[in-house]
C-alpha cells in the first residue's frame, strides 16, 4: 500500500511496490534507464511531465482528486 503524501514520494513508492526492477520499468515506460535510476535514488528530484505520464501509464496509476468537486 502506498502511504506517501507528495506526488513525487507517491510515484517513487509506487515504482518500488510494482515489483519490476528499474531497468524493466524504464523499458516498459519508454523512459531512459539513467533518468529513472537517478529519480529513484534521489539524485534527480523531479521528472518532466512526459516522463511522469509514461511512468504513470506503465504503473497503471490514475490521478484523482482527494475531495469531490464542489
Amino acid at each position: 500500500m502506498v502511504t506517501e503524501t507528495t506526488p513525487t514520494a507517491f510515484l517513487r513508492e509506487a515504482c518500488r511496490l510494482d515489483g519490476r526492477n528499474i531497468n524493466r520499468l524504464a523499458r516498459d515506460a519508454g523512459v531512459p534507464y539513467p533518468v529513472l535510476w537517478r529519480f529513484m535514488h534521489g539524485e534527480r528530484p523531479t521528472l518532466n511531465t512526459a516522463t511522469l505520464d509514461r511512468l504513470a501509464a506503465a504503473l497503471d496509476l490514475e490521478l484523482v482528486p482527494r475531495r469531490p468537486a464542489a
